[in-house]
């Protein structure tokens, strides 16, 4: 997906407007939740969330959607990570 289409797939969902998270190289956050639903994309390196029953592993190009509520940890790559994220 390119960077355009998400910002679209942003708007079409109702999310807020997109801002950029980066992440330092191997940076580990543990699990947590938010009160708010998030929806995101890898746009370099790679992230990995962690949730109660496994993990998934994120690359450029490949988006996430997270419910508020859901438990789940972050784990940059070896060369960290940068997201583009929306939040409603």
């Amino acid at each position: 997906m390119t960077e355009e289409e998400f910002k679209q797939q942003l708007r079409n969902k109702g999310y807020g407007e997109p801002r950029t998270k980066e992440y330092a190289p191997n940076a580990n956050e543990a699990q947590h939740t938010h009160d708010f639903s998030v929806l995101a994309m890898v746009t370099r390196g790679e992230l990995t969330l962690a949730y109660e029953d496994g993990s998934t592993t994120y690359k450029p190009g490949e988006c996430c959607e997270l419910a508020a509520g859901t438990v789940h940890g972050e784990q940059a790559g070896a060369n960290g990570a940068t997201l583009l994220l929306g939040r409603k």
